[in-house]
């Protein structure tokens, strides 16, 4: 998020950083935040906090001896160093940036000669817990140590010299340093009383002092709108009374609203994390995490969804990654609203980003699809078929079997989809209506499913379907597919069927007479009873090589289903 109070790192002239420089100040930020959450976490005399401190101090040191004092500008939930990012970390519970921005510090500079003690103190008041009503902030700690190597600047040092500060001569306090920079820049003559700054607070360089003039001309560069969201969340994240603080979610809600109407995408979804970072936060009170759930709902209004779909559509601005958060933010509340997004949204990377986050949000709630399966468009009704498959809410059977018939061969795949996944007992009758279907892939899997399902009911209407005439003109696959069905559903009273097939003569057909044992073969596979392997051992002594070949295939795949039964886990075991 943007602030006001800029890092001085980041002024147009701040000199390039060498990529070693970088490194060797991220390696002391990173050890930092490790050593402070030790020190939050374990006894001061445990070997681990040692090894830790011992490594940060070392760190720092080589830092401080090699490119001198080591200077962080502290955004919310970022800390950088000459105008790199070092450190992020957007949990308001575990971010050190976050911390020290809170409590309003903007900038550190750890000097030379810093001790191991003062080192300690600071990462023991930044990464310790304190409770909401306690008065002593991180400022307030950091004053009382009176830590000689560690500078830091507030976000009120900067309001305060706004204007030029009148100096006394012979005036070398670090307030004057200060107070010159403002005095440069500001054209009026008119100068308000210097509000003074402790002497253990700054200890600017005349370098230091230069980088802050320009940090200022930059920051008066700066964008409105920056500022306007700045000040808006830096009041919801300091605001004290439950009832200001709830006007102003309010206030942040419309804005967000209306820069995700006008396209202002990424402003959009920076204050929609920001709020359901908020939401999440435990440091704040229920009560006010409460207040912002309704606010955060009016966000996604329909004109909103549809400017964020084209975005989708048309730009790489919105990742996967953007697009799963915000959407897991307005969660439950506007799971119709994101229903509708899917249909909006082209692209097959991000539908499938959207429908794991539907079925998350819909699993007790599977009437808030129904709806949406009658939609004209049948790539929307595939989609809220596919969900509910995955969802298998027992509610949901009659609206989805609704769709058997549906003229789209994809929606009805999500049916047979969900007729599988789903427990409901009713559910397997329905397959019934598949071995109608115009696919023959989907009359295959429909049957595969009675199989699997020991379905006897559906035995004999299968075995009436092996007799008519139209059959006898299907693909060899769906023929194989009946047989085997036919097989798991079927016992001894089937066995002379198969029989027939095994030993009919197709004088001039011999394909017709391959065809019918190798679907008898297939059937009797499924069987797997000790009849159905005595009648392929007794017919293939009657049958010649090609057809005997086909019977031995078989038999050596009952003997290799024998054998994975009696592995540990399988049903032989």
């Amino acid at each position: 998020m943007p602030d006001i109070f800029h890092g001085l790192n980041e002024a147009p002239e701040a000199p390039e950083v060498g990529k070693e420089e970088l490194a060797m100040a991220t390696e002391v930020i990173l050890t930092m935040v490790k050593t402070s959450k030790a020190l939050r976490m374990y006894l001061p005399n445990n070997p681990l906090v040692a090894k830790f401190i011992e490594e940060v101090v070392a760190r720092l040191g080589r830092h401080l001896d090699v490119y001198g004092d080591y200077k962080i500008d502290i955004d919310q939930f970022e800390l950088k160093y000459k105008g790199k990012k070092i450190y992020e970390s957007r949990d308001p519970k575990e971010s050190m940036a976050f911390r020290l921005y809170f409590d309003g510090i903007r900038y550190l500079i750890f000097s030379k000669g810093i001790e191991e003690h003062e080192l300690c103190e600071f990462l023991d008041i930044v990464g310790k817990e304190r409770p909401n009503d306690l008065d002593d902030d991180i400022v307030t700690l950091l004053w009382e140590k009176n830590l000689p190597h560690l500078t830091y600047i507030l976000a009120e040092d900067f309001l305060e010299f706004d204007t030029a500060g009148a100096v006394m001569p012979g005036q070398t306090s670090q307030q004057d340093k200060i107070a010159g920079i403002y005095r440069s820049i500001s054209p009026t003559s008119v100068s308000p009383p210097v509000t003074l700054i402790p002497q253990s607070i700054l200890l600017l360089t005349e370098e230091e002092t230069e980088w802050l003039k320009k940090a200022r001309e930059a920051d008066e560069k700066r964008r409105a709108l920056d500022e306007v969201i700045q000040i808006l969340t830096a009041i919801l994240v300091g605001e004290k009374d439950e009832e200001i603080f709830g006007e102003f979610v309010v206030i942040v809600a419309k804005l967000t609203e209306n820069l995700l109407s006008s396209g202002q995408i990424r402003y959009a979804i920076n204050l929609i994390k920001f709020l359901g970072g908020l939401a999440q936060n435990e440091q704040i009170s229920a009560t006010k995490r409460g207040m912002l759930a309704g606010p955060i709902g009016t966000i996604f209004s329909k004109e909103a969804a549809g400017v964020l779909a084209r975005e989708i559509n048309t730009s790489e601005e919105v990742s996967a990654d953007d697009l799963m958060e915000i959407l897991h933010v307005f969660g439950k509340p506007s799971i119709s609203r994101i229903c509708e997004f899917l249909g909006l949204v082209e692209k097959m990377k991000m539908r499938r980003v959207i429908i794991p986050v539907l079925v998350e949000l819909g699993q007790d709630r599977p009437e808030v699809f129904f709806p949406y399966l009658s939609d004209p468009n049948w790539s929307v009704v595939r989609n809220m078929s596919f969900i509910l498959a995955r969802i298998a809410h027992p509610a949901a059977l009659e609206a989805v079997v609704a769709l058997i018939s549906h003229k789209e061969p994809q929606v009805r795949k999500e049916v047979l989809s969900y007729l599988e996944r789903t427990n409901e007992p009713k559910a397997k009758t329905y397959l019934m209506k598949f071995l109608r279907d115009d696919s023959s892939a989907l009359r295959i899997r429909a049957l595969q499913l009675l199989g699997s399902s020991k379905s006897v009911f559906a035995l004999k209407p299968i075995i009436a379907l092996a007799s008519t005439e139209q059959f006898q003109d299907r693909e060899l696959a769906e023929k194989r597919a009946v047989f085997e069905a036919i097989g798991e559903l079927g016992e001894a009273n089937v066995l002379p069927m198969f029989q027939d097939l095994l030993m009919k003569k197709y004088w001039f057909k011999k394909p017709k007479e391959k065809e019918a044992v190798f679907c008898a073969v297939a059937g009797l596979v499924k069987m797997r009873s000790p009849e159905a392997r005595k009648l392929l051992e007794d017919v293939s002594s009657f049958k010649g090589d090609e057809i005997r070949e086909i019977i031995m295939q078989g038999l050596e795949a009952m003997s290799a289903a024998d054998r994975a039964d009696t592995l540990p886990g399988r049903r032989g075991e």
